[in-house]
């Protein structure tokens, strides 16, 4: 049996969020970026490409099916626009949007790629583990307090990847 087998029940997430058009930018080209090392991607190239679902309104929020989170550093925020808050990302050289103000370390740890093979990860608290979080390959990781990294736990990569089959 295949290592994607045993992953093929882990989902991408999917956020509502509003992008600047680097931010977009760097989000469609890091599966590209990825798919340049074939070695470290159990999972195939099937699984590497973000999606950014264009809403049919300029006033729609855009929604990005993340699976391979850009090594680019993305600053990821809440905004308030025309009365609305949503979730924003941007980089850092875009400076802050009006409204803006500091996302909770937990939504900015899910745009943190696995420190091994870069794909999405995924939340993991099964044990109630704040931080605890496994990738679209079944990597287990721990989140840092400040949610911008992740530290690998590879002894603990099966029970977590069993934990998330009953979920």
């Amino acid at each position: 049996m295949g290592h994607a087998s045993h992953t093929s029940h882990l989902v991408a997430p999917k956020y509502e969020t509003r992008l600047t058009i680097p931010a977009r930018e760097a989000i469609d080209r890091a599966w590209a970026d990825a798919a340049a090392k074939p070695s470290r991607r159990p999972g195939g190239i099937r699984w590497l490409k973000n999606e950014i679902d264009r809403p049919p309104s300029a006033a729609g929020i855009p929604i990005v099916t993340l699976r391979t989170p850009p090594v680019v550093c993305l600053v990821i925020v809440h905004v308030e626009i025309m009365g609305e808050q949503s979730m924003g990302v941007r980089t850092v050289e875009d400076g802050p949007w009006p409204g803006e103000f500091a996302a909770a370390w937990y939504d900015v740890g899910a745009w943190v790629p696995c420190p091994t093979c870069g794909a999405a990860l995924l939340w993991c608290e099964a044990g109630f583990v704040p931080g605890w979080r496994i990738c679209l390959s079944g990597h287990a990781s721990q989140l840092a307090n400040d949610g911008r990294s992740a530290k690998r736990h590879s002894k603990q990569d099966a029970s977590t990847l069993a934990c998330t089959k009953r979920i």
